[in-house]
């Protein structure tokens, strides 16, 4: 009996520091650090899904900004080169889509107007785009979310989270 009862005591504290080990960790809180990670990932992603986007689409020459914009503009010779500046009141008419087609927002009759650099209703990736044209330039420009509605989305124009976003732009007019 005395040799039964030594055989279960070294197991039974086995058991529990086996135990210990099994719990999980408490899950860390996000930092700012996950946060940036995040932003990367999402962005090799976007560059990739872009990348195949114009590898389907070869007939548009794309140049790349530093902030990830891809755009070509096609320039209209027969106006006056008026160029925008931060500040000025852009008339514009655009059309914006997602990747595969899909149409989220057009101008309708009326254009869209909005002040360069200084307006919250477009993208930071419009004012970019707009601020490379002349006055009745066209441009097709792909804005990675980073520089167009980001991880919200929005929802008044259709366009879900975390969307790389085409805009066919025509700048109409340009206002000092």
């Amino acid at each position: 009996m005395k040799y039964l009862i030594l055989l279960f005591i070294p197991v039974f504290f086995g058991c529990g520091e086996d135990q210990e080990d099994i719990i999980p960790e408490k899950p860390k809180d996000w930092s700012i650090g996950h946060s940036v990670d995040y932003n990367q990932e999402i962005g090799v992603r976007e560059d990739l899904d872009i990348k195949i986007y114009l590898e389907h689409h070869k007939g548009l020459q794309m140049q790349t900004s530093n902030t990830t914009l891809r755009y070509h503009i096609s320039r209209n010779e027969t106006q006056n080169n008026i160029d925008v500046k931060i500040g000025d009141l852009v008339t514009v008419r655009m059309k914006i889509s997602l990747l595969d087609g899909s149409v989220c927002y057009e101008s309708d009759s009326i254009p869209d107007k909005f002040v360069v650099g200084q307006s919250d209703l477009v993208t930071s990736g419009l004012h970019e785009g707009v601020l490379l044209m002349h006055e009745s330039d066209k441009a097709k420009l792909i804005v990675p979310s980073v520089i167009g509605y980001g991880l919200l989305g929005e929802e008044s124009k259709n366009i879900p989270p975390q969307s790389v976003l085409i805009y066919d732009v025509e700048l109409l007019s340009v206002n000092k």
